[in-house]
């Protein structure tokens, strides 16, 4: 009996999919605590410092260096590695700065005497936003490194700035109760 390709095709490309993005899964399911969230962490945390990672593949300075007098394609090669090795490396921290932004957002909407149930709400929408945005990040990676994309991180990192505001704004609110 010869397998349908039409049934086969996709079940592939399924487990392949999910393979390849099980760990970036693993790092946004996993339950954090806020005893993991220090006061010095929460009070030195800035989103500015991922704006960096919105840049780190831009079409733009692979062209400047392939104009270069000398341009080698071993050095174009290794610096586009290097990148992704670094895109990667902001891509966990951002997933771990997030979680953490919003265990601790959950936990000082937990210690209100208050009803917050639209802010919890908007809490969930943002993580599943946040891992949505994370996988397409992900995914776009994946291409990138086999050549045919470039990376966009805007939307990772504008939903860990909107993690930050809500943090703010819910502490602010737990400070004035």
């Amino acid at each position: 009996m010869q397998a349908n390709p039409l049934v086969l095709v996709p079940l592939i490309a399924g487990g392949l999919f999910i393979v390849l993005l099980a760990p970036i899964l693993y790092k946004l399911l996993k339950a954090y605590r806020v005893e993991d969230v220090s006061p010095e962490w929460l009070e030195s945390f800035s989103a500015q410092s991922y704006h960096a990672m919105q840049n780190l593949l831009a079409k733009d300075d692979f062209q400047f260096l392939s104009q270069q007098p000398g341009f080698d394609l071993s050095l174009y090669r290794k610096l586009r590695r290097e990148r992704l090795h670094i895109f990667q490396q902001y891509l966990a921290c951002i997933i771990l700065d997030f979680n953490k932004l919003h265990v601790t957002a959950r936990f000082l909407l937990a210690q209100s005497k208050e009803d917050h149930s639209e802010l919890v709400s908007r809490l969930v929408w943002l993580k599943v936003k946040f891992s949505l945005s994370v996988v397409r990040a992900e995914c776009n990676y994946l291409l990138c490194y086999l050549g045919y994309r470039s990376l966009a991180a805007q939307s990772v990192v504008q939903h860990l700035e909107q993690m930050s505001s809500q943090l703010r704004f819910i502490s602010a609110s737990a400070s004035l109760a």
